[in-house]
Order: structure tokens, then C-alpha cells, then sequence
């Protein structure tokens, strides 16, 4: 049976990239939350990504400064072999990705699979695939922003995955460790005030906790996004475009999923 629809505010996405570490550890991701929907609710939210459904996903394609709003170049979305492939166009700041029409309210499992192949060379482009889970007020404005990014800033040679907080125009890093190309899963878990963020590289078995971070019982949404920039990036040449692959979103425990108005 599907959740009886409320309304409900959607927007996405923002990734800065400061300083402040927080706690991380290596182990099993949480077992179940507790009082979840059952699985046959859950199930309709799950998307494979063999088409892209907008019963579920908005765009998104949210930028930080005037600069990059007037040199804005949509990211290319399309569906090849069973997931959805983001294309940065060149000649521009680009950007492309897609954020629930759902919110989750209370505790969750949240997981996506993602893929990206990071660009080598000096290119005038810094390459950015996130995952995050935007908090709601009351009044609909967003709060805090919780993500888990893949990162390379540049023309330098080494790429991060990261994890940390947005909140009033600050970002707090909680985790970050230099990585390779990636492909792998990425996974939100909230219990009470607490969010807890891991990923887990394709062929392991086992999750990465990377931090347990603050949050509310605020309602959140759930998106992801690749561009091309960074907040803090005025100019860009942009000569090479950058890809990453999306697969498999699933909510393996959620207590309540409210659904936009439509």
C-alpha cells in the first residue's frame, strides 16, 4: 500500500570542502531500525534506474554564485544498460542530478550504488559525485546537509572519498581517505539525532563506517549529483567532460515516507 501523500518541499544540493574531523571506524553497517514499513512498502521506492521514473526524482542542478549561474551547462542524463550515466558537458560549469519527490521521516537505511572513473591530466575541472540526505525545517527551508562525496579538486593528482556536513554555509568534515576510481555503494543510516555514513567497495562484503554525524528528526530527502566545479570555483576552461554511473537505490528500513504534492 502506498503512503497517503502530505506536502512536502523539495530541494538539492550543495558540497563545499573544508576542515573538521569528526569519528570514523571500519565495521558491519547497523542492523534494522526499528518500527520500519514493511518491505512491500518500501519496495516502491527502490529504483534499478532502467528508465528514469519522475514519479520519484526531481532534477536537480543547484549552483552557488552568479558566476557559475551565467556559464551553467545541464549535465547529460541518460540510461545505458540497466543504470543511469551523468555526462558533465565541456566549454562551462555543468552539472546534472536528481532529488526524491519523497522525504523520509524518522529513522532509515538508505543505499545507492554509484561508479565514477575519475579524469586524469591537467584539466581545468574538479570532479565531484555526491550522495546526500538534505534535512528539512518545519517551514520547508533547507536545514543540514549530510553527504558522502567522491573527490578530486583540479589539477591535483589525488582523488578522496568524503564524508562530513553543510550547515549555514559551513561544511564539517567528518571523514576523508584518498581512493582510486571508484565503484562501490554508498549508504545513509539514521537512528534518533545521529547519522551515520559508510560505503563499500564492489566485490567486499563487508561496510566502511566512515562518521556518525548530527542530525534531527527532521524530515530528509535524498539525492546525488555529478558536476564539474566546486563552491569556491570563479572560472573554468572545462575542455574534458566527467561520467559516473548511478544503480540500485534502495531503502532497506525506513518508519514513514511522505510523498510530495504532484
Amino acid at each position: 500500500m502506498r503512503i497517503q501523500k502530505t506536502g512536502f518541499i523539495v530541494g538539492f544540493i550543495s558540497l563545499a570542502f573544508f576542515s573538521l574531523l569528526l569519528s570514523c571506524a571500519t565495521g558491519q553497517a547497523p542492523s534494522q531500525i526499528a518500527n520500519s514499513l514493511p518491505q512491500n512498502e518500501l519496495a516502491f521506492y527502490n529504483d534499478s534506474f532502467d528508465t528514469i521514473r519522475d514519479d520519484l526524482w526531481d532534477k536537480a542542478g543547484y549552483v552557488f554564485t552568479a558566476t557559475q549561474m551565467a556559464n551553467i551547462k545541464i549535465a547529460e542524463m541518460t540510461i545505458e544498460d540497466g543504470r543511469l550515466r551523468i555526462d558533465t558537458q565541456t566549454g562551462g560549469f555543468s552539472k546534472g542530478g536528481l532529488v526524491s519527490k519523497f522525504a523520509l521521516r524518522g529513522d532509515f537505511d538508505v543505499q545507492i550504488d554509484f561508479q565514477i572513473d575519475f579524469v586524469a591530466g591537467d584539466f581545468d575541472i574538479d570532479q565531484v559525485l555526491a550522495f546526500g540526505a538534505v534535512e528539512k525545517s518545519k517551514s520547508g527551508q533547507q536545514n543540514r546537509m549530510t553527504s558522502i562525496g567522491l573527490y578530486k579538486r583540479g589539477k591535483n593528482k589525488k582523488s578522496e572519498i568524503i564524508s562530513g556536513y553543510l550547515e549555514r554555509g559551513k561544511y564539517h568534515l567528518g571523514y576523508h581517505h584518498y581512493i582510486d576510481n571508484f565503484t562501490g555503494a554508498a549508504r545513509f543510516v539514521r537512528t534518533g539525532d545521529k547519522v551515520s555514513t559508510f560505503y563499500r567497495k564492489e566485490g567486499q562484503t563487508r561496510w566502511t563506517k566512515m562518521c556518525t554525524l548530527p542530525s534531527s528528526q527532521n524530515d530528509i530527502t535524498i539525492g546525488f549529483a555529478l558536476q564539474n566545479f566546486t563552491k569556491d570555483r570563479n572560472s573554468i576552461m572545462a575542455a574534458h567532460p566527467i561520467s559516473a554511473w548511478i544503480d540500485n537505490f534502495t531503502i532497506n528500513a525506513a518508519q514513514e515516507i511522505i510523498e510530495s504534492d504532484i
